[in-house]
């Protein structure tokens, strides 16, 4: 049987959605545009889904998928990557929606400056959910870093470490979302990482690698002479941590400061620019992933009764400084009513 759902039927289904979505475009106030090829979109009973190694990694997708499975016959394929390899897939058409940790990113997916002849790669981002960042290493911590010291002071003192050749700090280096968070911190205090310790692997090490693998390679140097430190995300970590016995969180958010928080935006690939994607399907996703229901999924989910990630659809602007729009808010809420009976 054929997948593909008449034009007729899916603006009856989608009528509200489809009136809202011409508004908003009418309105200027999203960069994107609505063809014909739009009501078209294919509906079948499997996406792809590029994301990040640590909604993978922390579990958060095995419990969330099924669930959302079950209520709709959608079956999600995932490719686990760093978000600078997501965010490609997603410009080359090879999936069908990204979830991913890069805001900056995000934004110039979505602009149709950016994008091919006035198109943009990706539409109607929205916000999903947060963690943090934290720093970890090895209990002995040669670099001397104190709970409660600010973000300067922790790169400061990390940076002088490495210089004195008392530590190694272990880089993904892969253009993950994690990787470019790592840099955005050298940055603060004036580092280039990659300038500063060019072919210094003993000082500072690029992996290439996600961040199970990096997690790994940090503990393995256990040596007094320059034991090791990485960033990671906080979700990753309580999924991970019992296996690494000598690591321990050295570094994390503080009051006042949001320099280590961690937004999460999901985004469907643009059917005007690929018509394979299928982009029906991929807006019931992301419905479940933004509603009630999947809010609260996502805020129930725990590892040693630890919450991994905080839901934040719609209050993002209030948790994470990560701007939310009421058209984001309005294009998502036909499309979490199929969920609107469920509870956690």
């Amino acid at each position: 049987m054929s997948s593909r759902r008449p034009l007729k039927e899916f603006v009856g289904d989608h009528k509200t959605a489809i009136i809202l979505a011409i508004i908003i475009i009418v309105g200027g106030s999203v960069g994107t545009y609505f063809v014909i090829d739009y009501l078209n979109a294919q509906n079948p009973e499997k996406i792809t889904l590029a994301t990040t190694t640590s909604t993978y990694d922390s579990g958060l997708l095995d419990y969330l998928l099924p669930k959302f499975t079950e209520q709709t016959g959608i079956q999600i394929k995932v490719l686990s990557v760093g978000t600078g390899t997501a965010i490609q897939y997603g410009k080359d058409g090879n999936v069908d929606v990204i979830l991913v940790h890069s805001r900056s990113r995000e934004d110039d997916f979505v602009n149709a400056s950016l994008g091919v002849g006035g198109v943009p790669y990706g539409i109607y981002r929205a916000c999903v959910m947060y963690n943090d960042f934290i720093i970890v290493g090895h209990e002995s911590n040669p670099a001397n870093l104190h709970p409660g010291e600010n973000i300067i002071t922790v790169m400061t003192k990390l940076r002088d470490a490495i210089d004195n050749g008392n530590m190694t700090f272990y880089s993904r280096g892969d253009g993950s979302g994690t990787h470019s968070k790592e840099l955005a911190l050298w940055n603060l205090i004036g580092v280039d990482p990659e300038t500063r310790w060019k072919n210094q692997p003993d000082k500072y090490s690029e992996t290439g690698e996600g961040m199970g693998t990096t997690l790994l390679i940090t503990y393995e140097d256990a040596e007094a002479a320059h034991e090791g430190y990485t960033i990671i995300d906080r979700g990753t970590w309580l999924s991970l941590f019992e296996q690494y016995t000598t690591l321990k969180i050295l570094a994390e958010s503080i009051v006042g400061e949001n320099y280590l928080l961690n937004p999460y935006g999901v985004i469907p690939i643009n059917p005007i620019l690929y018509p394979h994607v299928k982009y029906v399907s991929v807006c019931r996703f992301v419905g479940f992933l933004t509603s009630p229901y999947g809010q609260d999924l996502i805020d129930a989910y725990r590892k040693n009764n630890q919450v991994l990630f905080h839901a934040d659809f719609g209050t993002c602007d209030h948790d994470t400084a990560c701007t939310t729009t009421a058209d984001e808010i309005t294009i998502w809420k036909p499309y979490q009513i199929e969920f609107a009976d469920l509870t956690v």
